[in-house]
């Protein structure tokens, strides 16, 4: 009976597996005979494509939710390659730049050659890199010195264009060249103009059945409601280059039915700013639309497969408010400083103040409040308007250079608060130790007329009296005794000679010290060096965000934060909190809290009557502050710097201020003054550009 029992369970297996095969069969069946003709019909009157939907790029605003780049809806003619008819296809763009010329609107036109009154060609000016690539082994393959005519005739060659009147070629190149240039196939549609009006969209759309592929799309374009606010920062979005498209092609992230939010060549990107540094998070996702159309190119169903996913929005830790009255007073201080120096023969005497940079953060968390460039630019000009792009690439002042973060300038006295906390904490000094000034620092030399010299006569001088009067003699001395390792291991510990992590770049800059020095010059280093060194000169060289992030460290209680421009991130409604910045310490300063305290009561000082910022002394609110004047060694006039916290006893902010070249410490404190009204009395900036503090009997505002 076992032996019949097994023979069974292979039976009821094959007969299983034949029924199975037989269903198989009999589907088949019908398929492929009783309904395959109509499979066959069906697979003849349909074609499939797809339609990329671009994700909608996440906006950007200051800390209260002021707009400082947005979008806008807009309307986009696209040419989609899998309805084009390509026999006809010179004639339809011919059509489409006559709506175009007859409704007054510009299509994408980036062909650097354009046709002269006597039936030649010439490239056009300004055009150098498009001219380049233009003959490149990308495009044309000729030789760099090719002519534009020979260029020309190559190009209506490769697009068919012999039939057709210089005229009406050069125009329908312009586009092929584009599309050719913008890998333009099935899955990368080419855009051919882009913010139409909506009449040009009627007249488009009206149109559309003599001209296959082409297609009116829906989109979105970047706005920036106040163009000069903070250009540096905020930066651009702009068409990806050659190189950057070659590097996404490394990292595999080009657009396919795989990877949806991979770029196109024709995709936009962040070029710089915020909007390159969160590029990811602005993004957003892109969704896929397919099609079905029948054999005359009519729609017959169309299916979001996948929808897109709006990029998220970025709240920064700006206040435009303040941000605009830095700007304002920033750019009308470094003009005046230029405008009212008296020059002798060997001091320009700010006559050659051209730049300059102020920043305000808050340091309990290292939040930038606002952060200003000048000279600057309007970021709206910049885009719109070539001849202004050929002026800022021109101007010799570098307008598009971010001081703020990127501009390094010798401190001057702003550094010797430093100098002080590390004394302090080695035991160099305590509270009552002196050190004589008598104009000349004789440790080295008694020739007066070699020996460094004070800007005054102090003579017994402690460290409050020494920060006070920005007393040299007092810091040569300290900073003779600490030595210049130790100078330089508290001024790293503070920031100095280190980026303070922003999201954006940021220089370096420098802290001299003797290995470094001897590399770069080939000089060796002396004992008089490190004097220098004491008083911020040497080639000593910070950002203004280094400073303040430094003064933050002495008014914080010796927290070294990490600055951040950002604030939050939520999803494109506003409405739900995707990331939250906070505080983050970088580290700590190596000093004790008390010996910071001494340093602060000195800066405090310094804005008391005999300091050297007396013009506070009045100011309605306590501050601690350092005055510096920096010489450049350059012929040039000195650099001016300044920086503060306040209020003095519950700190909550820290400014920094740097006038390159601005020879007179009046304006830098002008600025600090400006900053301090913004922050505590709510001045603004008026229609007229000027600056009001609706407070004014409260803040002592003196005249300027």
């Amino acid at each position: 009976m076992k032996k019949f029992a097994g023979i069974g369970r292979y039976v009821v297996c094959a007969l299983l597996l034949i029924g199975i095969f037989s269903a198989f069969a009999l589907r088949l069946f019908q398929w492929q005979i009783v309904d395959g003709q109509s499979y066959y019909d069906l697979s003849n009157t349909t074609v499939s494509s797809y339609i990329k939907l671009t994700a909608t790029r996440g906006e950007i605003l200051d800390r209260n939710g002021k707009e400082l780049a947005k979008n806008r809806t807009c309307y986009n003619i696209v040419f989609d390659d899998t309805l084009i008819d390509h026999e006809k296809l010179n004639d339809t763009i011919l059509e489409l730049i006559g709506i175009m010329e007859e409704t007054k609107s510009e299509w994408i036109d980036v062909l650097p050659i354009q046709l002269e009154a006597d039936g030649t060609y010439s490239f056009k000016e300004d055009y150098d890199s498009e001219i380049e690539f233009l003959k490149s082994s990308s495009m044309l393959h000729m030789n760099s010195y090719a002519t534009a005519d020979e260029c020309m005739k190559q190009l209506i060659e490769m697009f068919d264009c012999q039939d057709y009147d210089p005229q009406d070629a050069i125009k329908i190149i312009s586009v092929r060249y584009n599309m050719k240039k913008n890998l333009f196939d099935a899955d990368s549609p080419y855009t051919f103009a882009k913010d139409i009006s909506a009449d040009v969209m009627t007249v488009v759309n009206e149109r559309t059945a003599n001209m296959p592929g082409v297609r009116v799309d829906v989109s979105t374009i970047r706005e920036y409601p106040d163009g000069a606010l903070a250009p540096h920062i905020i930066g651009k979005t702009g068409p990806l280059s050659a190189e950057q498209y070659d590097e996404i092609k490394k990292e595999n992230n080009t657009f396919s039915l795989e990877n949806l939010s991979g770029y196109s060549y024709d995709d936009t990107i962040g070029q710089n700013g915020i909007e390159w540094a969160l590029e990811d998070t602005l993004r957003g996702e892109n969704g896929k639309l397919t099609l079905e159309t029948d054999r005359e190119g009519n729609l017959t169903s169309s299916e979001i497969e996948v929808s897109p996913k709006a990029g998220n929005t970025v709240y920064l830790t700006l206040d435009s408010r303040i941000q605009s009255v830095v700007n304002t007073s920033l750019a009308k201080n470094a003009k005046a400083a230029k405008e009212n120096a008296v020059p002798t023969e060997k001091d320009p005497k700010g006559a050659d103040c051209e730049a300059g940079a102020a920043v305000m953060i808050d340091l309990k968390t290292g939040a930038v409040l606002a952060a200003s460039t000048y000279p600057t630019y309007d970021l709206n000009k910049y885009i719109s308007d070539i001849a202004y792009y050929n002026q800022l690439n021109n101007d010799e002042t570098f307008p598009m250079i971010n001081r703020a973060f990127s501009g390094t300038f010798a401190p001057g006295s702003i550094f010797k608060p430093v100098v002080a906390a590390a004394a302090l904490e080695e035991g160099i000094i305590n509270p009552t130790s002196t050190v004589y000034c008598g104009h000349y620092y004789t440790y080295y030399t008694k020739d007066t007329k070699l020996a460094p010299t004070c800007m005054g006569w102090h003579y017994d001088t402690n460290i409050y009296k020494a920060l006070e009067k920005s007393c040299n003699i007092f810091f040569y001395d300290v900073g003779r005794r600490l030595g210049i390792e130790k100078l330089d291991a508290y001024g790293t510990l503070f920031g100095l000679g280190q980026k303070t992590g922003l999201e954006v770049p940021e220089s370096a800059g420098v802290l001299t010290n003797p290995e470094d020095y001897e590399r770069r010059s080939g000089d060796t280093w002396t004992d008089g060096m490190t004097l220098s060194a004491a008083i911020g000169q040497m080639d000593n060289s910070f950002t203004p965000v280094q400073l303040v992030s430094y003064c933050a460290s002495i008014a914080n209680g010796g927290d070294r934060l990490q600055l951040h421009l950002v604030d939050k991130v939520t999803d494109y409604t506003r409405q739900n909190v995707v990331e939250e910045k906070g505080k983050t310490v970088l580290n700590e300063v190596g000093v004790s809290d008390e010996n910071l305290e001494i340093v602060r009561e000195g800066m405090a000082k310094v804005t008391e009557a005999g300091g050297t910022a007396a013009d506070f002394a009045n100011y309605g609110v306590k501050i601690g502050a350092k005055t510096g004047t920096a010489q450049t060694g350059t012929g040039n006039s000195d650099n001016v710097t300044f920086i503060a916290f306040a209020p003095y006893d519950e700190p909550e902010i820290a400014i920094a201020v740097v006038l390159e070249h601005g020879s007179n410490g009046t304006y830098s404190k002008n600025i600090a003054r400006d900053m301090l009204n913004a922050y505590f009395y709510n001045a603004y900036v008026d229609e007229k550009g000027e600056i009001v503090v609706p407070s004014a009997a409260d803040a002592l505002k003196d005249d300027k």
